[in-house]
């Protein structure tokens, strides 16, 4: 089969298209043929080696994805040859979604919505499950709370949107260019934030009365944990989905004490794969109700997966699906 490995680390030039072995499932396994598989931060913090993984080159990566089924291990009842799956948590200690075929745990395979197309769920596979453990597991959202998104354009951003959305929370946005604003506005923010054009914290009061937002969902942390600070109420939440430019930030520890704020942090990798799984089923059954979609910018040749890297570290709207 054809897949996309990595055999040192370093910038996209280091994307090798090549033939490897289709593997075949072990104990508590199913091969996939995949259909597609998403572009993810992620998969070049692999490919930098900025997230360290059990599994060292030369390897496949790539976490999420969707396909069909079409072998699984004797001792595996829960999941037959010919369903339609989409999945996520490949490439860590395994063989990544870069590839014609992916071999994964029985409970990472996901029935597929059948609302969904095969790229659409593979643009859900990583940053739904995300931002939904981000506010739900981690920040503890409540029906009736507003919540702020920073980067509300990109692919958590605008996934957190409309989960919080979908789970009756009311939703500030807040981006960087007119084209995402126009994007959020459509996948129902109730108010948008140019962050360049607009003073984040004096807009927020101004839409709050005052009192600030209950829960910040935040991508950009070391650029903005001062803004997010700034901009909760009392007791408010600022949960961190990732850390932004630099690996530190400053805390500003008397403003932070003076709302009583709470910093919380994750990593999806902390549910386990069951509870992803789970989260992903929660969120097929949004998507079923018609209450979440996926947001789908570009799609590439599996072979083209250096371009779709390049892509990624530019300006770009909505998630980049590679289809082998």
């Amino acid at each position: 089969m054809k897949a996309v490995r990595i055999h040192s680390y370093g910038g996209p030039e280091v994307l090798v298209y090549e033939e490897v072995d289709t593997p075949t499932p072990g104990s508590g396994q199913v091969l996939v043929r995949v259909a597609a598989a998403s572009v993810n931060p992620f998969d070049v913090a692999v490919r930098e080696n900025r997230f360290p993984t059990p599994k060292e080159p030369p390897k496949t990566i790539g976490t999420d994805g969707a396909g069909v089924v079409t072998a699984v291990a004797d001792d595996v009842g829960d999941v037959a040859v010919g369903d339609e799956v989409f999945f996520n948590g490949l490439g860590v200690g395994s063989e990544g979604s870069y590839a014609e075929y992916a071999l994964l745990a029985a409970v990472q395979a996901v029935p597929k919505p059948a609302n969904l197309t095969f790229v659409e769920a593979a643009a859900m596979g990583l940053v739904f499950p995300t931002a939904y453990y981000g506010l739900v597991n981690r920040g503890q959202l409540r029906q009736g709370e507003t919540v702020l998104v920073q980067g509300a354009g990109g692919g958590v951003g605008s996934a957190a949107l409309q989960i919080a959305k979908a789970l009756g929370a009311r939703v500030i946005a807040v981006v960087g260019d007119q084209g995402a604003a126009k994007l959020v506005r459509e996948l129902g923010a109730d108010e948008v934030i140019d962050r360049k054009a607009q003073d984040v914290v004096a807009e927020t009061k101004g839409l709050t009365a005052g009192h600030g937002v209950d829960l910040v969902l935040e991508v950009f942390l070391s650029e903005n944990l001062a803004t997010d600070i700034a901009v909760i109420r009392k007791g408010g939440r600022i949960v961190c989905v990732a850390a932004g430019a630099q690996a530190d930030v400053a805390l500003p520890i008397g403003a932070a004490q003076g709302v009583d704020a709470s910093l919380l942090f994750l990593s999806l990798n902390n549910a386990g794969r069951a509870g992803v799984a789970g989260i992903m089923r929660e969120i097929a059954k949004l998507s079923v109700e018609g209450r979440v979609k996926a947001v789908v910018g570009a799609t590439l040749p599996l072979s083209e997966a250096r371009h779709a890297h390049e892509l990624l570290a530019g300006h770009h709207v909505g998630k980049i699906v590679l289809v082998p």
